[in-house]
């Protein structure tokens, strides 16, 4: 188990809410607290409970992706968690292992970053986060700010790469750990992972696989930092992407996305996760 003192930031969500278990649960990762951003989903600059975002989900992307992206928010956000060995939620893995929750609408403000100091926080990870981390707390920490991405950085930077991915029929999908800067997806790349996607593979079954995989890439990059070695990095030359950054899809997008045979997710996709399955076994 790691002595550096991290903490995890994100939005609620079934995926956060799995890629938090695995840390604790499956890598012994425990963070010194975890960051919840709070007020519901930020869109165009705006925060939206699940209520308030689906007549406007509904009116620009329609009912599928809609839906989808209801009840993976909403999955993330249950107080209980899944009987036995199923998911637990994030007031469970707090009362269980000890870690604290924080609830900020703002990971960069004066308030959160004094709380992130008064927890001798070293090391700060992002993943499934709707927030662009900024200074000062891009400063705070000695070994600095992380981000895991599901992509192979510089392609498919921005809101949703495995989506972009899969519409652009690309075979090969990775993960990226990286250093978060202001500019959003651009920090020097710390490691890397890649597999092999299936035509069975859903949105969801992939995203989870690339944040999955990521996690095994942090436990690398801390090890190395506990040994007092310096960790390879390099560049991400942005200008060389030949999938270059995308925001939230557009209609077109959606429509050849289904068209093309695609799914955003099957209900085994979410009994594995509420089972707390480990997606990257099969």
């Amino acid at each position: 188990m790691t002595m550096l003192r991290f903490a995890y930031g994100c939005i609620p969500s079934v995926m956060s809410l799995y890629f938090a278990n695995t840390l604790v649960r499956r890598a012994g990762l425990a963070p010194a607290c975890i960051l919840l951003s709070a007020g519901g989903l930020r869109f165009q600059k705006k925060r939206y409970t699940p209520a308030q975002v689906l007549p406007v989900f509904l009116k620009q992307f329609g009912p599928r992706f809609t839906g989808y992206n209801v009840l993976a928010g909403l999955s993330g956000s249950l107080p209980f968690s899944i009987p036995a060995s199923g998911l637990m939620s994030f007031q469970a893995l707090s009362q269980a292992y000890g870690i604290p929750l924080v609830i900020s609408d703002d990971f960069s403000g004066a308030a959160t970053v004094s709380e992130l100091e008064r927890h001798g926080v070293e090391l700060f990870l992002t993943s499934m986060c709707d927030q662009i981390i900024r200074e000062p707390l891009l400063s705070l920490p000695r070994h600095g700010c992380l981000n895991i991405h599901p992509s192979l950085l510089p392609e498919f930077r921005g809101v949703d790469s495995v989506f972009q991915a899969m519409l652009n029929g690309v075979s090969e999908i990775g993960t990226t750990l990286h250093r978060t800067t202001a500019r959003i997806d651009a920090g020097d790349v710390l490691a890397q992972s890649a597999f092999t996607r299936t035509a069975a593979d859903s949105h969801l079954a992939l995203t989870a696989k690339a944040t999955a995989a990521g996690i095994a890439l942090l436990k690398r990059h801390m090890e190395t930092l506990e040994r007092g070695e310096t960790p390879d990095a390099r560049p991400i030359d942005v200008s060389r992407a030949r999938y270059p950054y995308r925001s939230w899809p557009e209609r077109e997008e959606l429509r050849r996305f289904h068209a093309q045979g695609n799914t955003f997710w099957r209900a085994s996709d979410f009994r594995r996760l509420l089972a707390f399955e480990d997606v990257l076994a099969t």
